[in-house]
């Protein structure tokens, strides 16, 4: 009996886990297509790691939002898979199509997009 309560609550902790990060994910692109749809360049580079700012301008958001207005965040969130690179968490989101949109990368408690997944 405590086997399968230890297995249970194993399971309830990793699905925890999972929910987490598939709510991370879903809160952060919902934050980042609002932004697009706003047109705000500046407020989208904040929500983009450092590599990527300097690729945000105001013709691609202006491109992205009519491509964004064909996708529900449902669509561009089906699932995501936590991991790990040099020593930061990760979190690869993939869409309903089973394409990877982006990958989130936390830097001092906050997830920023690594790539301009909204070309």
């Amino acid at each position: 009996m405590k086997r399968i309560t230890l297995i249970t609550l194993s399971l309830l902790f990793v699905g925890s886990l999972f929910a987490d990060a598939l709510e991370t994910a879903r809160a952060e692109i919902d934050r980042q297509s609002k932004l697009i749809k706003k047109g705000d360049v500046k407020g989208l580079k904040a929500r983009l790691t450092e590599r990527q700012r300097a690729r945000v301008t105001a013709a691609v958001l202006k491109k992205a939002k009519k491509e964004l207005a064909s996708y529900t965040l449902d669509d561009l969130v089906e699932s995501v898979e936590e991991g790990e690179y040099q020593g930061q968490k990760t979190i690869k989101i993939k869409m309903k199509n089973g394409r990877t949109l982006t990958t989130l990368m936390e830097v001092n408690g906050q997830w920023f997009a690594d790539t301009i997944w909204f070309r």
